[in-house]
């Protein structure tokens, strides 16, 4: 046994991780996060529009981006669509993607780490800090468009390294498709990967890896599939109030569109905006957290906050081996990740962790490397390796548990969820009631979005905005009756039955 063991170490542990990485992802799933952000339901809607129409909300056919509450990526929302058709229009098929890319990512970060290191003890450490890690936990749970980005960022790079390790230019050239996509992954994804792929075409060219020929299909492949996103964010970034339609895709303008006024170019003072963006993105980087209870957790960061230590050691010893001359293509491709993924940083006005999201992979990278190092130059080994693995255990059941209890709650009451709203018109699915007389004082109408994704034929839903009918409808319920009063806003008292579900209360005969 001992020596099937010692042969097959690497492998036991592969899986090892895996189904750990796996196990924790798909506990409780769906429902692990119980409420729904008001994006998901935005791209939900639109999603099964495009299954039912090729339409979104705004009646356009297949758009490369949509206009959501303020712009929204549309990766995410064809693969939900895809999910709709085999599953219905169900929280289901909503989350499905986001998890099963993130499933995917573990096998992904694992080659990529593999090839870039040419150690298997190197990748496992990457993989093993992988799955466990809170960021990539927390962000496979729902479905936010945003979050698509590092994965197939991550796809493209493992493709593109894949094929220059292995000189295949088919492979090279699939790449370029995996990078156009990661630009209607993420609006973020227009200032990272052309920059990206522009330095490793100026490293590959001067070392003569690749040939002008070569290049320039590159180049053509990804502009062919580029294109598209590219015209749109064209046209809404300087303001030609032009929708273009090619065949049955549409490359809309919106008048509205808030993620443009995210960009530092479109401050009132860039230099101020400047000095400010270096000391927020830094504040992100380094604490590992920016306030946003669905992004990450102040106590355990997105990382761990011991692994940042193992970053910079990376980062370190990544240097030392280009400046030694001893370095090939890996360490350069790694440093140039990191070095972008940093500019793009500064560049977003407040950035958080999700829009800095294309950092998370290569920092893991790093600190894989960090901690193999380190390794290999201590004395004490194994007491180095047990400790480590200790550490790493603890953080890990210790997160598992705060997120589990206090943490979920948290999110399910945070801001851009819907607060008990969704899991109320869950609630009252069950109770023999026809109408359902809802508060909608406070939100602008989202709640409407929320009643589409969770729609009862069998029932009449009612808004209300204004606060006396509200008061006369709590004081005067007829028995088929139902109101959702957001308690939050002002405390009702009735004598009827009443449930409470996060800041809703359910009142009715």
């Amino acid at each position: 046994m001992k020596d099937f063991i010692k042969k097959n170490y690497v492998k036991i542990i592969f899986i090892f991780f895996i189904v750990i990485g796996i196990v924790i992802r798909i506990y409780g799933f769906p429902n692990t996060i119980k409420e729904m952000n008001i994006d998901e339901i935005i791209t939900a809607i639109n999603a099964k529009l495009l299954s039912d129409t090729g339409k979104d909300m705004l009646g356009q056919s297949f758009p490369v981006y949509i206009q959501g509450w303020g712009g929204q990526s549309v990766v995410i929302s064809y693969l939900i669509a895809i999910c709709m058709k085999i599953f219905g229009f169900t929280l289901f098929a909503v989350r499905l993607p986001t998890l099963i890319v993130s499933i995917i990512s573990l096998f992904v970060f694992y080659d990529l780490l593999k090839k870039i290191s040419g150690n298997k003890n190197i990748a496992l450490i990457g993989l093993g800090i992988l799955a466990i890690s809170p960021w990539h936990i927390i962000q496979s749970l729902f479905a936010w468009d945003c979050n698509m980005f590092p994965h197939f960022l991550l796809f493209a790079i493992d493709i593109f390294y894949t094929g220059n390790l292995k000189n295949k230019k088919a492979i090279i050239y699939l790449s370029m498709i995996f990078f156009a996509i990661t630009l209607y992954c993420y609006g973020i994804a227009i200032y990272f990967v052309p920059f990206f792929l522009l330095g490793m075409a100026i490293y590959l060219i001067k070392h003569k890896k690749i040939k002008i020929k070569d290049l320039i299909i590159c180049i053509v492949i990804f502009l062919i599939f580029a294109l598209p996103i590219i015209i749109t964010f064209a046209i809404n970034g300087l303001g030609i109030e032009k929708t273009i339609t090619i065949f049955n895709i549409t490359l809309p303008y919106y008048k509205d569109l808030g993620r443009t006024s995210d960009m530092i170019f479109f401050s009132d003072n860039v230099l101020a905006q400047l000095v400010e963006n270096i000391i927020y993105m830094f504040a992100v980087l380094i604490c590992q957290n920016d306030n946003i209870e669905w992004n990450t957790t102040p106590l355990f960061g997105t990382i761990y906050h011991i692994t940042t230590v193992f970053s910079i050691l990376g980062i370190i010893f990544s240097i030392k081996k280009i400046k030694d001359k001893k370095s090939n293509s890996s360490e350069f491709m790694i440093i140039l990740w990191f070095c972008i993924s940093i500019l793009t940083g500064i560049i977003i006005n407040e950035t958080t962790v999700n829009r800095l999201n294309s950092i998370w992979y290569v920092l893991l990278i790093f600190a894989s490397i960090g901690i193999y190092s380190l390794y290999e130059m201590i004395k004490n080994k194994k007491i180095y390796k047990y400790v480590l693995i200790t550490v790493y255990t603890v953080l890990f059941i210790l997160f598992a548990i705060y997120f589990y209890t206090y943490h979920l709650e948290s999110i399910d009451q945070s801001s851009c969820f819907s607060k008990g709203f969704y899991q109320s018109l869950t609630y009252v699915k069950t109770l023999d009631k026809t109408e359902i007389y809802y508060d909608d004082r406070e939100v602008r109408g989202k709640l409407n979005y929320y009643i589409v994704l969770n729609y009862d034929s069998s029932k009449e839903y009612i808004r209300l905005k204004e606060e006396e009918k509200i008061k006369e409808k709590v004081e005067n319920l007829e028995d088929d009756e139902i109101i959702i009063v957001n308690e939050t806003i002002n405390e009702f008292n009735s004598e009827y039955e009443k449930t409470k579900i996060g800041d809703f209360a359910i009142i009715y005969k």
